[in-house]
């Protein structure tokens, strides 16, 4: 998108609405550049039909001003109104711009929308005019979002940010919050800074509630800090003292099932330390028959990469080699028996006693 030669067109589909905004941003940036100020103009189906919208987008401004049209999320649009906008984009609109967007994740249900959508906007055919621009945007698979934050930082923020920087906000934050979050952590910095791991705790931390299973894997990485932080939010919401026993149960349950697994069958976890990316990599192989074994995965995730975020990411096989096979049962033994006395009202379940337990749990051999 060169100041100079801006596409009149500019379609954005697939199932990255950040990186969807980025380009819708990143084109009205281009259009300003060149022309100065824009008016820009959404299409909002609650208000007008598209026939009229584009109507009045096709009106010759007497002014001469330079407009910048948006329809986001064509996806939800009728294959008539799809047809409306193809029918537009034929015309060369002196002083136009467009912009469409479509959520389309061409790998779940809407491959009939995507389909649709592709056959009645021309896409292919379109892709060959140099006037258009056609873009295709994926969300970066797990794996890949700590090095896909690590390239887009300096791009979009001006800032540095460090590999275990990258990895530990990718591993606190969904996907599609990145973004917004990172806005915030840049707001809170002087310009140039670098985001440390610091910046993160004190932005994202106050901005979304921990979970019990946060608390659960902070356990089984005998990492006390944040094992104690996340009860402190838990306390601050919604608390349910059973419901966090039943997790962190849950979890080391599993973790005593791998454990025993991987004493029978050295053979997969040396194929598991090995390297090596993607669904049929022999580490993500042992990967998912570790799950299988601990009950964290079924038969039928076989075809899928649930292995990835299940296993590898969540480190549950580093976790369990930590513990003894003795001690994970003691655990499990005192997470009973919590539970049971929460229950009947024999063991109290105020912070104090629950910082105790993770004491426990967090210096466990």
């Amino acid at each position: 998108m060169g100041e100079q030669n801006i596409p009149r067109v500019t379609i954005a589909t697939g199932d990255d609405s950040f990186a969807m905004e980025l380009s819708m941003n990143g084109y009205l940036d281009s259009i300003r550049a060149k022309h100065g100020q824009c008016s820009v103009e959404h299409f909002d189906s609650a208000s007008e039909n598209i026939g009229a919208f584009l109507a009045r987008a096709m009106t010759a401004s007497l002014f001469q001003d330079i407009r910048a049209c948006c329809i986001l999320h064509a996806q939800s649009l009728t294959e008539k109104e799809l047809a409306e906008i193809d029918k537009a984009l034929d015309y060369e609109i002196p002083d136009v711009y467009i912009f469409i967007s479509a959520e389309i994740d061409k790998k779940a249900a809407s491959e009939t929308k995507s389909a649709k959508l592709d056959k009645t906007l021309q896409l292919k055919k379109r892709s060959a005019d140099s006037s258009i621009a056609i873009y295709s945007f994926t969300k970066p698979r797990d794996y890949e979002l700590a090095g896909w934050i690590m390239e887009r930082v300096p791009e979009l923020f001006k800032r540095q940010i460090g590999k275990p920087e990258a990895e530990f906000l990718a591993e606190t934050v969904e996907y599609d919050l990145i973004y917004s979050e990172l806005h915030k952590i840049d707001m809170a910095l002087p310009p140039g800074a670098r985001i440390d791991r610091k910046i993160i705790q004190e932005i994202v931390g106050v901005t979304r509630t921990m979970t019990v299973y946060e608390l659960a894997a902070a356990l089984g990485k005998k990492d006390l800090v944040t094992a104690l932080n996340v009860l402190d939010s838990l306390f601050v919401n919604n608390f349910h003292a059973p419901l966090l026993a039943s997790a962190v149960f849950k979890h080391f349950w599993s973790l005593l099932k791998i454990k025993k697994y991987l004493e029978k069958k050295p053979d997969i976890l040396r194929q598991y330390n090995s390297k090596g990316y993607g669904k049929d990599s022999p580490q993500s192989k042992a990967a998912f028959e570790i799950g299988l074994a601990a009950g964290l995965l079924a038969e039928k995730d076989r075809s899928g990469n649930k292995a990835f975020p299940v296993v590898i990411k969540s480190g549950v096989v580093a976790q369990a080699q930590t513990f003894t096979a003795s001690s994970l049962k003691r655990i499990l033994k005192s997470l009973q028996q919590f539970d049971v006395g929460v229950k009947t009202g024999i063991a109290e379940s105020d912070l104090c006693s629950l910082q105790m337990l993770c004491y426990g749990i967090a210096r466990a051999g």
